[in-house]
């Protein structure tokens, strides 16, 4: 609504010329520096919002990035404002404070097990894995504890769900006869490292390197150069098409995690748009004209 008042003004401003009944209702010279001061400070913030709002793509990969981001810009801002005397910069402050106290309240839902699928989201990301966690204590030699916590859940919810019964390789039966009791033991053995060595291989070994981003005119040239809520990021539902071969066992829980949206945005965007598409006098449509316009608007 800020920005739309601002995108505005000029407009607003003739159509005054013409209704000086309303002139008294204009902002000053001061009021309106503090709405551009306050979408500077919710910039990041609407960013993000307008990202997860507006993707088609993954979103749980993100959501600790989203909040470090988010936390690390609240606390700048506070910084910021922390020697104003300025009366409605205090109160900005204040609003900044309270906004982070309520993000906080939502952040502390992401820890385990409420939040677990978070966790597991962003280690599927081939392109971070452990690397946001071990920016959390960038103090910390070698392996950090969040490092640890996550990859033990990350391996211990694999194991639980996706681990091959009978710890069999996805392809291969064992066989029934042919072996005696000591090599079946030895045939066990081995086809569980076969298991452990999928899982190990893919969380221990390094991020992959992020493919550069296309040239914008190849891509579409009449695409907007830096939309809001929108940036590159690699596809990282290819990279598992891709490497399913050498995944089979990860490429599966990949398909089942990456399809957990990261926020209720979207869902929330589709009941707002349900009042449009069923107006009071519209009540008796059929579920299926209901879908079908749903779907047309969407």
């Amino acid at each position: 609504m800020l920005e739309r008042s601002v995108r505005l003004r000029e407009f607003t401003k003739d159509w005054l010329q013409t209704c000086a009944e309303f002139t008294p209702l204009w902002s000053t010279p001061e009021e309106w520096r503090q709405i551009q001061y306050i979408l500077e400070v919710l910039q990041l913030i609407r960013f993000w919002t307008l990202w997860m709002s507006k993707t088609r793509g993954v979103t749980i990969h993100q959501v600790f990035q989203v909040y470090q981001d988010i936390f690390d810009h609240l606390d700048m801002e506070i910084s910021k404002l922390e020697r104003k005397r300025m009366q409605w910069k205090v109160d900005i402050r204040e609003g900044l404070v309270k906004a982070k106290l309520r993000a906080t309240s939502y952040y502390v839902k992401t820890e385990s097990p409420r939040g677990l699928l978070f966790g597991i989201g962003t280690c599927l990301n081939p392109y971070c894995k452990l690397n946001l966690f071990r920016e959390w204590d960038l103090d910390a030699s070698g392996e950090t504890a969040y490092e640890k916590s996550y990859k033990k859940e990350f391996i211990a919810y694999y194991e639980l769900y996706y681990t091959p019964i009978n710890n069999q390789a996805p392809d291969m039966s064992i066989p029934q006869s042919g072996l005696n009791s000591r090599s079946k033991q030895l045939y066990s053995s081995r086809h569980r490292a076969v298991i452990l060595s999928e899982a190990l291989a893919y969380i221990e070994t390094d991020s992959e390197i992020e493919p550069l981003e296309p040239d914008a005119e190849a891509r579409d040239p009449t695409r907007e150069a830096c939309p809001a809520g929108i940036f590159y990021e690699a596809n990282i539902l290819e990279w598992w098409k891709v490497n399913a071969g050498r995944f089979p066992n990860f490429a599966r829980m990949a398909r089942d995690i990456l399809a957990v949206q990261g926020g209720s945005v979207g869902v929330e965007r589709v009941f707002s748009m349900a009042r449009d598409v069923i107006p009071y006098w519209r009540s008796r449509l059929k579920s299926s004209t209901i879908r079908s316009s749903m779907l047309v608007k969407s």
